[in-house]
């Protein structure tokens, strides 16, 4: 069975209101109902093409993936990049395209408050390096360093297929011949961030401030509805706050 993880990585409770906003996005329970529906026996494949998310909901897929009782492969289409690297390190084989990215870098926050809060978000981003890095080096089994990993996480690291391969944290090229080199592609300095949740809430909460219930994903495109008035009003908020080139 195979299943695309695409889009950002949620928390399940926050996957509807992506979802409203036409955002592809996965959450823990996507994974676990479709770790559930897989065949006994059979192999769960899981296509990613994510620039990552939350980590904490990474976290919970790559122990979902580490604790499944079927094979488990990933297979990096384009990029595994941020949370959905730590979910690509919880399969049991790891592959990529040989145009597929994985990228590391340290995890982040956003803290408002006196200095006591901002050490206390210092040490917990600490606490989640040292998962993350905790993740890579199950994946790696020695391959790369600890120390490595890390430094490689302090500059955002972006590696290619034939990197990610060398560096331990993929175990193949999807149709390369063993041995056989792959082309180093172009490197980004940056990936397009996921959008910001805490507007996306906001807009979402003021559109069904009436109550009601949102239509299914394949309702929301149809031109005449009184919830496609309010997720246009909703859009229209948050592009207030916001470019929309962080949403479409």
């Amino acid at each position: 069975m195979r299943y695309n993880l695409k889009g950002t990585i949620c928390a399940d409770e926050d996957a509807p209101i992506y979802r409203w906003f036409g955002l592809a996005a996965v959450s823990p329970s996507d994974i676990r109902q479709a770790l559930a529906d897989n065949p006994a026996g059979e192999e769960f494949v899981l296509e990613i093409n994510s620039g990552g998310g939350s980590v904490y909901a990474g976290f919970e897929m790559y122990s979902l993936l580490r604790g499944a009782t079927v094979p488990t492969r990933a297979e990096v289409q384009s990029l595994a990049g941020s949370a959905a690297s730590v979910v690509l390190a919880g399969a049991d084989v790891a592959a990529a395209s040989p145009v597929g990215q994985v990228m590391i870098h340290l995890p982040s926050t956003w803290t408002e408050g006196n200095q006591i809060v901002h050490r206390e978000s210092v040490q917990m981003l600490e606490a989640v390096t040292g998962s993350i890095i905790a993740a890579y080096e199950t994946k790696v089994k020695g391959k790369t360093s600890r120390d490595a990993l890390r430094r490689m996480m302090d500059r955002e690291t972006f590696l290619t297929a034939q990197e990610a391969l060398d560096a331990g944290l993929l175990d193949e090229i999807i149709g390369a011949d063993a041995g056989a080199p792959v082309n180093p592609m172009n490197v980004f300095n940056a990936v397009g961030g996921a959008p910001d949740i805490e507007k996306l809430r906001a807009a979402y909460r003021e559109a069904h401030a009436d109550g009601g219930t949102p239509p299914a994903p394949e309702e929301m495109d149809k031109p005449v509805s009184n919830w496609n008035t309010a997720r246009a009003r909703a859009i229209a908020l948050a592009e207030a706050e916001m470019d929309l080139t962080e949403l479409l």
